[in-house]
């Protein structure tokens, strides 16, 4: 009687539905009427739900879902014990043999399970930028570890490349220097023959060139010094003096141009 009340009460709700319908006595809290999704929503024969307890349909004995209302995320209990997840909308209607509870249930499984894989994807995302923003901090470092290695290299080449420079400006000016100091004793000696009053002047300029002399040949030796040092990369090296380190750079770009003396 109950089923065929509630059948023609819900008729057009059981027809045009595509959700679960189950239609509850209120006072029993029992099953009088289910439609077919209801059984598929389920996986079990329409009929074997007529006359259940709601209570044992829902896994959750603390809600209340005979009330009005709408209850988001119901776990309905499977004909295999395992859950159904749904969204339930609860209805009330008030009929001459009793007061019903029309409960329409949309299956959210498919949703559930979108959420998880949603919920993965975005974990293995989130694990993924941690481990790039790892790589770009160890690409960081590296780039900083090569860029110290490049200047220490630069440096070390500079420091040869300036020993060679060095080098070679000495090797220049020291076989001039060596002709000069020569010749400078050859006109000692010449003029050591010579009657004094033909050698006033000429010994004044010749010692004012002597002087000359060996301040280039002190110079040269600066340089070498230095040399040495670059080559070595040791210690802070010679310090050359103010006009020979102003020379030396001017010096750089004529040193191609010296001729040098063929071996041959």
């Amino acid at each position: 009687m109950v089923d065929r009340i509630a059948r023609e009460v819900f008729g057009l709700l059981f027809e045009t539905s595509s959700d679960a319908v189950f239609v509850v006595d209120r006072a029993t809290r029992r099953i009088v009427s289910a439609n077919v999704h209801a059984g598929e929503l389920l996986h079990c024969d329409v009929d074997s739900l007529i006359g259940v307890w709601l209570g044992e349909l829902v896994l959750e004995v603390d809600r209340d879902l005979a009330s009005a209302g709408h209850y988001e995320d119901v776990a309905l209990r499977g004909s295999d014990g395992y859950p159904v997840h749904v969204e339930l909308t609860v209805a009330h209607v008030r009929t001459a043999d009793g007061e019903l509870a029309a409960l329409a249930a949309r299956d959210t499984s498919a949703r559930r399970q979108l959420e998880r894989e949603l919920f993965a994807k975005h974990t293995a995302l989130y694990t993924a930028h941690a481990e790039l923003e790892r790589a770009h901090a160890q690409l960081g470092e590296a780039k900083r570890e090569l860029e110290a290695r490049n200047q220490q290299i630069a440096l070390l080449a500079w420091r040869a490349a300036m020993g060679e420079l060095v080098a070679g400006i000495a090797h220049h000016l020291n076989n001039p220097v060596g002709a000069l100091a020569s010749t400078l004793r050859r006109m000692a000696g010449i003029l050591g023959g010579l009657p004094d009053d033909q050698r006033g002047e000429i010994d004044r300029m010749l010692v004012r060139v002597g002087e000359l002399t060996r301040r280039i040949e002190t110079n040269v030796a600066a340089i070498v010094q230095a040399s040495r040092s670059a080559a070595q990369a040791e210690g802070p090296g010679r310090e050359l003096p103010p006009e020979l380190a102003s020379a030396l750079s001017a010096f750089v770009e004529k040193l191609e141009d010296i001729p040098t003396k063929d071996p041959s």
